[in-house]
Protein backbone atom coordinates (compact mmCIF):
# COMPACT_ATOMS: atom_id res chain seq x y z
CA UNK A 1 0.00 0.00 0.00
CA UNK A 2 1.30 3.49 -0.91
CA UNK A 3 2.30 5.93 1.80
CA UNK A 4 -0.22 8.75 1.44
CA UNK A 5 0.65 10.71 4.58
CA UNK A 6 1.85 13.60 2.43
CA UNK A 7 -1.76 14.24 1.43
CA UNK A 8 -2.92 15.00 4.95
CA UNK A 9 -3.03 18.72 4.16
CA UNK A 10 -5.93 18.11 1.78
CA UNK A 11 -8.08 18.18 4.96
CA UNK A 12 -7.47 21.94 5.13
CA UNK A 13 -9.81 22.38 2.16
CA UNK A 14 -13.33 23.30 3.35
CA UNK A 15 -14.78 22.84 -0.16
CA UNK A 16 -16.02 26.46 -0.29
CA UNK A 17 -15.58 26.63 -4.07
CA UNK A 18 -13.94 30.08 -4.17
CA UNK A 19 -11.16 28.58 -6.26
CA UNK A 20 -13.42 27.46 -9.11
CA UNK A 21 -13.71 30.73 -11.06
CA UNK A 22 -9.96 31.32 -10.62
CA UNK A 23 -8.95 27.97 -12.15
CA UNK A 24 -8.13 28.01 -15.90
CA UNK A 25 -8.98 24.34 -16.45
CA UNK A 26 -12.33 24.73 -14.67
CA UNK A 27 -13.06 27.74 -16.89
CA UNK A 28 -12.21 25.60 -19.91
CA UNK A 29 -13.97 22.30 -19.08
CA UNK A 30 -16.69 23.48 -16.67
CA UNK A 31 -16.62 20.23 -14.68
CA UNK A 32 -15.90 19.83 -10.97
CA UNK A 33 -13.05 17.36 -11.45
CA UNK A 34 -11.10 20.00 -13.40
CA UNK A 35 -11.09 22.40 -10.45
CA UNK A 36 -8.76 22.58 -7.41
CA UNK A 37 -11.62 21.54 -5.13
CA UNK A 38 -12.48 18.61 -7.39
CA UNK A 39 -8.87 17.51 -7.65
CA UNK A 40 -8.50 17.59 -3.87
CA UNK A 41 -11.63 15.43 -3.59
CA UNK A 42 -10.14 13.00 -6.12
CA UNK A 43 -6.85 12.83 -4.23
CA UNK A 44 -8.70 12.14 -0.99
CA UNK A 45 -10.82 9.45 -2.59
CA UNK A 46 -7.74 7.73 -4.05
CA UNK A 47 -5.91 8.10 -0.73
CA UNK A 48 -8.80 6.43 1.10
CA UNK A 49 -9.10 3.76 -1.63
CA UNK A 50 -12.67 4.80 -2.38
CA UNK A 51 -11.80 4.92 -6.08
CA UNK A 52 -8.98 3.45 -8.13
CA UNK A 53 -6.07 5.55 -9.31
CA UNK A 54 -6.98 4.80 -12.92
CA UNK A 55 -6.08 6.74 -16.03
CA UNK A 56 -9.31 8.77 -16.00
CA UNK A 57 -8.90 10.01 -12.44
CA UNK A 58 -5.20 10.74 -12.86
CA UNK A 59 -5.85 12.64 -16.09
CA UNK A 60 -8.09 15.16 -14.31
CA UNK A 61 -5.41 15.74 -11.70
CA UNK A 62 -2.57 15.93 -14.19
CA UNK A 63 -4.39 18.54 -16.29
CA UNK A 64 -3.53 21.05 -13.55
CA UNK A 65 -1.23 23.78 -14.89
CA UNK A 66 0.24 24.71 -11.52
CA UNK A 67 -0.66 28.37 -12.01
CA UNK A 68 -1.60 28.67 -8.29
CA UNK A 69 -4.42 31.13 -8.90
CA UNK A 70 -6.35 29.04 -6.41
CA UNK A 71 -3.83 29.73 -3.63
CA UNK A 72 -4.29 33.49 -4.05
CA UNK A 73 -8.01 33.25 -3.21
CA UNK A 74 -8.12 30.30 -0.77
CA UNK A 75 -9.42 31.40 2.68
CA UNK A 76 -8.02 28.22 4.29
CA UNK A 77 -4.50 28.68 2.86
CA UNK A 78 -4.46 25.20 1.35
CA UNK A 79 -0.92 24.55 -0.05
CA UNK A 80 -2.39 23.31 -3.31
CA UNK A 81 0.79 23.51 -5.37
CA UNK A 82 2.68 21.40 -2.85
CA UNK A 83 -0.15 18.86 -2.74
CA UNK A 84 -0.40 18.48 -6.51
CA UNK A 85 3.40 18.09 -6.86
CA UNK A 86 3.51 15.43 -4.14
CA UNK A 87 0.57 13.55 -5.61
CA UNK A 88 2.18 13.51 -9.05
CA UNK A 89 5.41 12.30 -7.48
CA UNK A 90 3.56 9.46 -5.76
CA UNK A 91 1.73 8.33 -8.89
CA UNK A 92 4.27 9.39 -11.50
CA UNK A 93 4.73 5.89 -13.05
CA UNK A 94 0.97 5.66 -13.66
CA UNK A 95 0.72 9.02 -15.49
CA UNK A 96 1.53 8.50 -19.16
CA UNK A 97 3.40 11.31 -20.90
CA UNK A 98 4.46 11.94 -24.53
CA UNK A 99 7.89 10.73 -25.55
CA UNK A 100 9.03 14.28 -26.26
CA UNK A 101 8.17 15.37 -22.72
CA UNK A 102 10.17 12.45 -21.31
CA UNK A 103 13.12 13.31 -23.58
CA UNK A 104 13.14 16.94 -22.46
CA UNK A 105 13.10 15.95 -18.78
CA UNK A 106 15.94 13.51 -19.38
CA UNK A 107 18.06 16.02 -21.30
CA UNK A 108 17.40 18.82 -18.83
CA UNK A 109 19.23 16.92 -16.09
CA UNK A 110 22.46 17.26 -18.07
CA UNK A 111 24.40 20.54 -17.99
CA UNK A 112 23.38 22.47 -21.10
CA UNK A 113 21.41 19.39 -22.15
CA UNK A 114 18.43 21.23 -23.61
CA UNK A 115 20.60 23.67 -25.51
CA UNK A 116 22.25 20.67 -27.15
CA UNK A 117 18.84 19.08 -27.77
CA UNK A 118 17.62 22.25 -29.50
CA UNK A 119 20.49 21.95 -31.99
CA UNK A 120 19.68 18.31 -32.74
CA UNK A 121 15.90 18.65 -33.03
CA UNK A 122 16.15 21.45 -35.57
CA UNK A 123 17.66 19.11 -38.11
CA UNK A 124 15.03 18.71 -40.87
CA UNK A 125 14.55 14.94 -40.53
CA UNK A 126 14.11 14.94 -36.75
CA UNK A 127 11.98 18.09 -36.84
CA UNK A 128 9.53 16.26 -39.11
CA UNK A 129 9.59 13.24 -36.78
CA UNK A 130 8.65 15.47 -33.85
CA UNK A 131 5.68 16.82 -35.80
CA UNK A 132 4.58 13.30 -36.68
CA UNK A 133 5.05 12.03 -33.14
CA UNK A 134 3.13 14.78 -31.36
CA UNK A 135 1.17 17.96 -31.90
CA UNK A 136 4.01 19.99 -30.41
CA UNK A 137 5.05 22.72 -32.83
CA UNK A 138 8.78 22.01 -32.47
CA UNK A 139 11.60 23.34 -30.35
CA UNK A 140 12.87 26.86 -31.02
CA UNK A 141 15.61 27.46 -33.55
CA UNK A 142 19.06 27.48 -31.97
CA UNK A 143 21.16 30.36 -33.34
CA UNK A 144 24.17 29.12 -31.37
CA UNK A 145 24.38 25.85 -33.30
CA UNK A 146 26.16 27.45 -36.24
CA UNK A 147 27.38 30.72 -34.74
CA UNK A 148 28.79 30.44 -31.20
CA UNK A 149 29.72 34.14 -31.27
CA UNK A 150 26.14 35.10 -30.39
CA UNK A 151 26.95 34.74 -26.70
CA UNK A 152 30.22 35.25 -24.86
CA UNK A 153 31.20 34.03 -21.42
CA UNK A 154 31.97 37.53 -20.22
CA UNK A 155 30.74 41.01 -21.15
CA UNK A 156 32.93 43.82 -19.91
CA UNK A 157 31.52 47.32 -19.81
CA UNK A 158 33.27 50.42 -21.10
CA UNK A 159 34.47 52.50 -18.14
CA UNK A 160 36.05 55.91 -17.88
CA UNK A 161 39.54 56.51 -16.49
CA UNK A 162 37.98 57.71 -13.24
CA UNK A 163 36.53 54.23 -12.84
CA UNK A 164 32.80 53.72 -12.97
CA UNK A 165 32.78 49.96 -12.56
CA UNK A 166 30.07 49.07 -10.04
CA UNK A 167 30.53 45.32 -9.79
CA UNK A 168 30.17 41.97 -11.53
CA UNK A 169 26.91 40.13 -12.21
CA UNK A 170 26.38 36.50 -13.14
CA UNK A 171 23.37 35.44 -15.20
CA UNK A 172 21.48 32.22 -14.60
CA UNK A 173 20.21 31.40 -18.08
CA UNK A 174 18.46 28.14 -17.18
CA UNK A 175 18.34 24.96 -19.22
CA UNK A 176 17.00 26.43 -22.47
CA UNK A 177 17.85 30.13 -22.29
CA UNK A 178 21.00 30.09 -24.40
CA UNK A 179 19.21 28.52 -27.35
CA UNK A 180 15.74 30.02 -27.12
CA UNK A 181 16.22 33.33 -25.31
CA UNK A 182 19.70 34.39 -26.41
CA UNK A 183 18.54 37.86 -27.49
CA UNK A 184 17.27 38.60 -23.96
CA UNK A 185 20.58 37.44 -22.51
CA UNK A 186 22.57 39.67 -24.86
CA UNK A 187 20.26 42.64 -24.24
CA UNK A 188 20.56 42.17 -20.48
CA UNK A 189 24.35 42.06 -20.69
CA UNK A 190 24.31 45.25 -22.77
CA UNK A 191 22.02 47.10 -20.36
CA UNK A 192 23.99 45.99 -17.29
CA UNK A 193 27.18 47.16 -18.98
CA UNK A 194 25.56 50.57 -19.48
CA UNK A 195 24.77 50.63 -15.76
CA UNK A 196 28.40 49.89 -14.86
CA UNK A 197 28.44 46.13 -14.33
CA UNK A 198 30.55 43.41 -15.88
CA UNK A 199 28.48 40.37 -16.81
CA UNK A 200 29.51 36.76 -16.42
CA UNK A 201 27.59 33.92 -18.11
CA UNK A 202 28.93 30.70 -16.56
CA UNK A 203 29.15 27.67 -18.82
CA UNK A 204 27.43 24.33 -18.29
CA UNK A 205 24.48 25.61 -16.31
CA UNK A 206 21.94 23.13 -14.97
CA UNK A 207 18.16 23.11 -15.09
CA UNK A 208 16.61 24.74 -12.03
CA UNK A 209 14.44 21.65 -11.46
CA UNK A 210 11.04 23.33 -11.83
CA UNK A 211 9.99 21.13 -14.77
CA UNK A 212 10.81 17.98 -12.83
CA UNK A 213 9.10 19.23 -9.68
CA UNK A 214 5.84 19.80 -11.54
CA UNK A 215 6.17 16.54 -13.50
CA UNK A 216 6.21 14.20 -10.52
CA UNK A 217 9.98 13.88 -10.15
CA UNK A 218 10.60 15.56 -6.81
CA UNK A 219 13.82 13.69 -6.06
CA UNK A 220 15.36 14.78 -9.37
CA UNK A 221 14.16 18.34 -8.78
CA UNK A 222 15.85 18.37 -5.37
CA UNK A 223 19.06 16.99 -6.87
CA UNK A 224 19.10 19.76 -9.48
CA UNK A 225 18.37 22.39 -6.85
CA UNK A 226 21.27 21.11 -4.72
CA UNK A 227 23.56 21.06 -7.75
CA UNK A 228 22.62 24.63 -8.58
CA UNK A 229 23.26 25.73 -5.02
CA UNK A 230 26.83 24.39 -5.21
CA UNK A 231 27.34 25.87 -8.66
CA UNK A 232 25.93 29.30 -7.87
CA UNK A 233 28.05 29.63 -4.73
CA UNK A 234 31.16 29.19 -6.88
CA UNK A 235 30.34 32.22 -9.02
CA UNK A 236 32.72 35.11 -8.37
CA UNK A 237 29.97 37.69 -8.89
CA UNK A 238 28.28 39.92 -6.34
CA UNK A 239 24.84 38.58 -7.25
CA UNK A 240 23.22 36.04 -9.60
CA UNK A 241 20.30 37.25 -11.71
CA UNK A 242 17.64 34.97 -13.21
CA UNK A 243 15.37 35.69 -16.20
CA UNK A 244 12.49 33.27 -15.82
CA UNK A 245 10.11 33.70 -12.85
CA UNK A 246 9.55 29.92 -12.98
CA UNK A 247 13.29 29.35 -12.46
CA UNK A 248 13.39 32.04 -9.82
CA UNK A 249 10.64 30.39 -7.79
CA UNK A 250 12.92 27.34 -7.49
CA UNK A 251 16.22 29.15 -6.95
CA UNK A 252 15.01 31.41 -4.15
CA UNK A 253 14.31 28.33 -2.04
CA UNK A 254 18.05 28.42 -1.28
CA UNK A 255 18.34 31.32 1.14
CA UNK A 256 22.15 31.27 1.33
CA UNK A 257 22.61 32.00 -2.38
CA UNK A 258 22.31 35.63 -3.47
CA UNK A 259 19.86 35.45 -6.39
CA UNK A 260 17.47 38.09 -7.70
CA UNK A 261 15.07 38.64 -10.57
CA UNK A 262 16.91 40.51 -13.34
CA UNK A 263 13.98 42.95 -13.67
CA UNK A 264 14.11 43.87 -9.97
CA UNK A 265 17.86 44.48 -10.11
CA UNK A 266 17.68 46.64 -13.24
CA UNK A 267 14.74 48.65 -11.88
CA UNK A 268 16.64 49.37 -8.66
CA UNK A 269 19.69 50.50 -10.63
CA UNK A 270 17.63 52.69 -12.97
CA UNK A 271 16.07 54.42 -9.98
CA UNK A 272 19.57 55.32 -8.76
CA UNK A 273 21.17 56.11 -12.12
CA UNK A 274 18.46 56.64 -14.77
CA UNK A 275 19.20 56.15 -18.45
CA UNK A 276 17.54 58.05 -21.29
CA UNK A 277 14.94 56.00 -23.15
CA UNK A 278 13.08 56.98 -26.29
CA UNK A 279 9.32 57.56 -26.25
CA UNK A 280 7.58 54.59 -27.91
CA UNK A 281 5.88 55.08 -31.25
CA UNK A 282 2.97 52.84 -30.21
CA UNK A 283 1.36 51.16 -27.23
CA UNK A 284 2.58 47.73 -26.14
CA UNK A 285 0.70 44.71 -24.79
CA UNK A 286 1.84 43.09 -21.53
CA UNK A 287 1.45 39.41 -20.65
CA UNK A 288 2.44 38.47 -17.10
CA UNK A 289 3.19 34.86 -16.24
CA UNK A 290 1.50 32.94 -13.44
CA UNK A 291 4.90 32.30 -11.87
CA UNK A 292 5.52 36.06 -11.82
CA UNK A 293 2.11 36.83 -10.30
CA UNK A 294 1.58 33.90 -7.94
CA UNK A 295 4.99 32.45 -7.07
CA UNK A 296 7.33 35.44 -6.98
CA UNK A 297 4.38 37.74 -6.16
CA UNK A 298 6.00 40.66 -7.99
CA UNK A 299 2.66 42.21 -8.81
CA UNK A 300 3.73 45.60 -10.21
CA UNK A 301 7.31 44.88 -11.27
CA UNK A 302 6.78 44.71 -15.03
CA UNK A 303 4.79 47.94 -15.13
CA UNK A 304 7.19 49.75 -12.81
CA UNK A 305 10.13 48.71 -14.99
CA UNK A 306 8.45 49.59 -18.28
CA UNK A 307 7.44 53.00 -16.92
CA UNK A 308 11.10 53.95 -16.94
CA UNK A 309 10.33 54.59 -20.62
CA UNK A 310 8.70 58.03 -21.00
CA UNK A 311 5.04 58.25 -22.05
CA UNK A 312 4.72 54.50 -22.47
CA UNK A 313 1.22 53.13 -23.00
CA UNK A 314 0.68 49.59 -21.68
CA UNK A 315 -2.28 47.46 -22.75
CA UNK A 316 -3.06 44.74 -20.24
CA UNK A 317 -5.17 41.63 -20.60
CA UNK A 318 -8.85 41.94 -19.76
CA UNK A 319 -8.34 38.67 -17.85
CA UNK A 320 -4.82 39.03 -16.37
CA UNK A 321 -5.05 36.03 -14.03
CA UNK A 322 -5.92 33.59 -16.83
CA UNK A 323 -3.05 31.17 -17.50
CA UNK A 324 -1.85 31.10 -21.12
CA UNK A 325 -1.79 27.29 -20.97
CA UNK A 326 1.98 26.74 -21.23
CA UNK A 327 2.36 25.34 -17.71
CA UNK A 328 5.94 24.16 -18.11
CA UNK A 329 5.59 21.01 -20.21
CA UNK A 330 1.78 21.06 -20.28
CA UNK A 331 1.77 22.51 -23.79
CA UNK A 332 3.46 19.27 -24.87
CA UNK A 333 1.58 16.91 -22.56
CA UNK A 334 -1.88 18.32 -23.33
CA UNK A 335 -1.57 20.48 -26.47
CA UNK A 336 -5.30 20.83 -27.14
CA UNK A 337 -5.89 22.15 -23.63
CA UNK A 338 -2.87 24.44 -23.88
CA UNK A 339 -3.93 25.97 -27.17
CA UNK A 340 -7.55 26.39 -26.10
CA UNK A 341 -6.36 28.41 -23.09
CA UNK A 342 -3.91 30.33 -25.26
CA UNK A 343 -6.73 31.37 -27.58
CA UNK A 344 -8.67 32.67 -24.58
CA UNK A 345 -5.62 34.56 -23.39
CA UNK A 346 -4.81 36.12 -26.74
CA UNK A 347 -8.44 37.11 -27.22
CA UNK A 348 -8.16 39.14 -24.01
CA UNK A 349 -5.79 41.59 -25.73
CA UNK A 350 -6.34 44.14 -28.50
CA UNK A 351 -3.47 42.75 -30.54
CA UNK A 352 -4.45 44.62 -33.69
CA UNK A 353 -3.47 47.84 -31.89
CA UNK A 354 0.20 46.97 -31.34
CA UNK A 355 3.14 45.15 -32.89
CA UNK A 356 4.79 44.32 -29.57
CA UNK A 357 3.77 41.96 -26.77
CA UNK A 358 5.92 41.86 -23.64
CA UNK A 359 6.19 38.50 -21.87
CA UNK A 360 8.29 37.93 -18.73
CA UNK A 361 8.66 34.13 -18.85
CA UNK A 362 10.36 32.05 -21.55
CA UNK A 363 7.85 29.18 -21.36
CA UNK A 364 4.94 31.57 -21.90
CA UNK A 365 6.80 33.37 -24.69
CA UNK A 366 7.49 30.21 -26.68
CA UNK A 367 3.88 29.09 -26.28
CA UNK A 368 2.50 32.49 -27.28
CA UNK A 369 4.71 32.60 -30.38
CA UNK A 370 3.07 29.40 -31.62
CA UNK A 371 -0.24 31.19 -32.26
CA UNK A 372 0.08 34.97 -31.99
CA UNK A 373 0.80 35.68 -35.66
CA UNK A 374 -2.79 34.66 -36.46
CA UNK A 375 -3.85 37.78 -34.56
CA UNK A 376 -1.18 40.07 -35.94
CA UNK A 377 1.41 38.77 -38.44
CA UNK A 378 3.82 41.60 -37.58
CA UNK A 379 3.82 41.23 -33.81
CA UNK A 380 6.98 40.58 -31.79
CA UNK A 381 7.12 38.80 -28.44
CA UNK A 382 9.95 40.02 -26.23
CA UNK A 383 11.18 40.18 -22.66
CA UNK A 384 10.72 43.53 -20.87
CA UNK A 385 14.50 43.99 -20.63
CA UNK A 386 14.83 43.63 -24.41
CA UNK A 387 12.21 46.31 -24.90
CA UNK A 388 14.13 48.64 -22.59
CA UNK A 389 17.25 48.08 -24.66
CA UNK A 390 15.38 48.76 -27.89
CA UNK A 391 14.16 52.10 -26.57
CA UNK A 392 17.60 52.90 -25.15
CA UNK A 393 19.37 52.28 -28.46
CA UNK A 394 16.62 54.20 -30.25
CA UNK A 395 17.30 57.15 -27.96
CA UNK A 396 21.01 56.91 -28.76
CA UNK A 397 20.23 57.04 -32.47
CA UNK A 398 18.00 60.09 -31.94
CA UNK A 399 20.72 61.91 -30.01
CA UNK A 400 23.28 61.11 -32.70
CA UNK A 401 20.99 62.80 -35.22
CA UNK A 402 20.56 65.85 -33.00
CA UNK A 403 17.14 65.15 -31.45
CA UNK A 404 17.26 66.93 -28.08
CA UNK A 405 20.82 65.82 -27.19
CA UNK A 406 20.88 67.70 -23.89
CA UNK A 407 17.72 66.16 -22.42
CA UNK A 408 18.25 64.61 -18.99
CA UNK A 409 16.65 61.24 -18.19
CA UNK A 410 13.88 61.14 -15.64
CA UNK A 411 14.24 58.72 -12.68
CA UNK A 412 11.89 55.75 -12.69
Amino acid sequence: MKNTSKLAETDLCVMCGMCLPMCPTYQLYQVETESPRGRIALMQAIDQQLINADAKALLHIDHCLGCLNCETICPSLVPYGKLIDEFRDQFNPSINKPWLSKLILKQAVKPDGLNALASITNRPALKQLIKLGSTFTGLPENPLANDPSHLKDFYRGAYSEQGQRRGEISLFTGCIGKSSDYSTIKDTAFLLNQLGFDVNIPKQQSCCGAMHQHSGQLETAQTLLNRNQVQLKQFSSDIILFFSPACGASLIQRKNVNVMDVRTFILNELQNQPLAFSKPAQAIALHESCSHRNMLKLKTLNIDLLKCIPDIQIMQSSNPSLCCGAGGLQSINYPQQAHALLEKKLNSFELTQTNILISDNIGCSLHIKSAITRYNPNIEVMHPVSYLVRQLTQKTQEQQTGDNPNALPEPC
